[in-house]
């Protein structure tokens, strides 16, 4: 394991994640790019992450165009769709947050993690 590997990835994540660009859809150049990082994470750690790639059916075709049917002229109803597909951005974030969130558990806490409910220390009160 790599260790300067695993943080020049962890650090382009963070980048991508930061530097992703407005607007409710994402091009598919940004989710390749966040998919060739978690492989380099996978391979560098010897882990299975591809549950926290996006998966192929969330990338789709944009719709460029549609008409309605016009049936005196025998025209059928269509549309057509961009060259490229795009991806909701909340689900690309969605990935990558779940992701980072692993790595920092993982490999960057030095604390145990603790899920759930903790009452608050009535003695740190006093």
């Amino acid at each position: 394991m790599d260790e300067d590997k695993i943080l020049r990835a962890y650090t382009r994540l963070k980048s991508l994640k930061d530097n992703l660009p407005q607007g409710y859809d994402i091009h598919e150049k940004y989710v390749q790019e966040y998919h060739e990082i978690v492989n380099l994470l996978s391979e560098e750690t010897a882990t299975p992450l591809e549950e926290f790639k996006v998966s192929d059916g969330e990338l789709e075709r944009k719709v460029t165009s549609a008409w309605r049917s016009i049936p005196y002229l025998k025209q059928k109803a269509g549309r057509t769709y961009s060259e490229e597909r795009r991806c909701e951005k909340n689900v690309l974030v969605a990935k990558m947050d779940a992701l980072l969130s692993y790595f920092e558990f993982k490999y960057l806490s030095e604390k145990k993690i603790e899920i759930g409910f903790k009452p608050p220390n009535k003695e740190k009160e006093q």
